[in-house]
């Protein structure tokens, strides 16, 4: 068996075959949309082994994002999908696989030809038990804050003479200060990643989604791809409580 050598011509093809997957999701996958956490209680993570990625699906707004390249932002994705699955699951030990590495496993062990409807069967074969799904979406959400009228008590020295007109110290007094904060506009980015994990396990053949979570979070200032970063790493973790 010989080790295969990808050449441009080569991955297109398998770019190619991922997008036919993506599209093909709504007719082999089954799963259990709507509400954003869910879990069906009879399925069990002790004995998960092996999983591997569905794509990622990524739309990053921010200016960070925008001025990365797409093929570091999907690396990138990938990578902290699966370091924040192999750390959820790390008593399991499992194997878990990027979606092109799956695909250049197979390329290895059954050779070129593997279309998007055979991806599942083949990870079957190889011992994959679940796949996992990320979309990670962002977007900017705009709250107006009225204006708002307050007063506090501040204290000021004031001197003290006497009848010749000389100092002859000072006290001080409360007095009552108004200010007001203007009505503004207040723009907030929100980052979310749903994930769903696949038992493919299925005894009908059916995928269907086992568990589903969804983690959200406000930016709060500093680098904001550490925000993406660690709203997926949350993710895989909800994903296997």
């Amino acid at each position: 068996m010989r080790r295969q050598i990808f050449t441009a011509r080569e991955l297109a093809i398998w770019s190619a075959l991922s997008l036919l997957l993506i599209l093909s999701l709504s007719l082999i996958l089954t799963p259990a949309w709507g509400d954003e956490t869910w879990r069906d209680p009879s399925f069990k993570f002790s004995g998960l082994r092996k999983v591997f990625l569905l794509p990622v699906s990524a739309d990053l707004r921010t200016v960070d994002s925008d001025v990365m390249p797409r093929s570091r932002q999907v690396g990138d994705l990938e990578d902290w999908s699966v370091s924040g699955l192999q750390s959820a699951m790390k008593k399991n030990k499992p194997i878990v696989k990027s979606y092109n590495g799956l695909l250049k496993d197979m390329a290895f062990i059954y050779g070129e030809g593997t279309g998007a409807e055979d991806v599942y069967k083949r990870a079957v074969d190889m011992g994959y038990q679940a796949a996992v799904e990320l979309v990670v979406t962002q977007e900017f959400k705009v709250e107006h804050v009225p204006e708002r009228t307050w007063t506090r008590t501040v204290y000021k020295d004031v001197d003290v003479f006497d009848k010749r007109g000389r100092k002859t110290g000072s006290i001080r007094i409360p007095e009552e200060v108004t200010e007001v904060s203007p009505a503004h506009d207040v723009d907030y980015l929100s980052t979310r990643c749903l994930a769903r994990l696949y038992d493919m396990a299925d005894p009908h053949g059916e995928h269907k989604a086992a568990v589903s979570r969804s983690v959200y979070r406000e930016y709060q200032g500093g680098p904001v791809l550490k925000v993406v970063e660690n709203v997926v790493k949350a993710a895989m973790k909800e994903l296997v409580k």
